[in-house]
């Protein structure tokens, strides 16, 4: 990893471990509860202990205003669920703007086994190219093509859980094969045991974020998720909905950054939530 990049990642893992929250599913979904409006919802995430805010480019142009101290992590591509093929997305802007606006990192999208997997493959490739050229930190969301339906439909995710649509083995490749591709840090799913998870941890030999994925039943089950994920090496977590979906986000944030940065338990990290 170059200068440029370490640099970048330095204000993502201030404290060891990232907190990032994502607020980019608008340009997934268009309308999404919670998400109306952006700049309210980073106001408050800038008086909480979260690392940093995943964002469109042009969205970050928006709300940086209101940012403080948060880092800024910029979506560098897009497709909308309710009338693309998810795997046919597209950057939208260049990693030269990217660093001329400041990022410090760009985040992608990167489906693999489906009908298109060469061409997502080789979208990663390029943009790992592009950023090691300038020295900006690239961290790929990977994901199974079949796990789609389950991460972006409400209506065919509905009582089915992520072990309906993938395995372990599927995350240990699409890891692994983002890292081999140039992504400096993997957004994926947590799945299985403490110890099975390790695995992917150590296979993908670049840091692991765990994504939130759809809002949760009860927020007690995400932070065991978040347990489990930092016990098994995880780097930290990009979640969302299970953030700015909820009545108060200050409380959430403090819980889930008791277990990302402090390492508490979950029984510590719950006193912090409004019942």
């Amino acid at each position: 990893m170059n200068i440029g990049k370490r640099l970048r990642f330095r204000r993502l893992f201030t404290h060891g471990r990232s907190v990032i929250v994502a607020i980019d599913h608008g340009s997934y979904w268009g309308y999404i509860t919670g998400l109306e409006n952006p700049k309210r919802v980073v106001e408050k995430l800038s008086e909480t202990c979260a690392d940093a805010i995943a964002a469109t480019p042009f969205t970050l142009e928006r709300v940086c205003s209101s940012m403080g101290n948060l880092a800024a992590v910029a979506r560098i591509d897009s497709s909308v669920t309710v009338y693309d093929d998810m795997e046919n997305d597209m950057p939208i802007t260049t990693v030269e703007h990217l660093v001329a606006m400041g990022a410090d990192a760009a985040m992608t999208m990167c489906y693999f086994g489906g009908a298109r997997s060469s061409e997502q493959q080789r979208k990663l490739g390029m943009l790992a190219t592009e950023c090691e050229k300038l020295g900006l930190p690239l961290i790929v969301e990977a994901l199974p093509a079949k796990l789609i339906d389950y991460h972006f439909s409400r209506e065919k995710a509905r009582g089915k859980a992520l072990t309906d649509f993938i395995a372990i083995e599927d995350l240990l490749v699409v890891s692994r094969v983002s890292a081999e591709l140039g992504a400096d840090a993997i957004k994926t799913y947590y799945l299985g045991s403490v110890e099975e998870y390790k695995k992917v941890v150590e296979n993908a030999n670049v840091p692991i974020l765990v994504l939130g994925g759809p809002k949760v039943k009860t927020f007690e089950e995400y932070l065991g998720l978040v347990k489990n994920a930092m016990d098994a090496g995880a780097k930290g977590v990009v979640v969302g909905r299970n953030v700015w979906q909820r009545e108060d986000i200050k409380s959430t944030m403090k819980a889930i950054c008791a277990i990302v940065h402090e390492d508490k338990d979950v029984e510590y990290a719950r006193r912090f939530l409004v019942l």
